[in-house]
């Protein structure tokens, strides 16, 4: 009986584990790719402004 419950308790602990640790991977997940989102728009409204820079007022480039 108590080996039962020490295996069933195991059990119930690392079901639990798996689940919050998937869960946390989901929500890391989401994060990243809200930030890359986010870097994503600012790098093409830093991009925008730098062609606009380069067209008005003749910006050029050492390459």
């Amino acid at each position: 009986m108590t080996t039962t419950v020490i295996a069933l308790t195991l059990i119930v602990g690392v079901l639990t584990f798996a689940a919050g640790a998937f869960l946390a991977s989901e929500v890391a997940t989401r994060i990243l790719r809200r930030r890359e989102k986010a870097i994503s728009e600012e790098r093409k409204r830093l991009n925008a402004a730098w062609k606009f820079l380069k067209e008005v007022y003749g910006v050029k480039t050492r390459r």
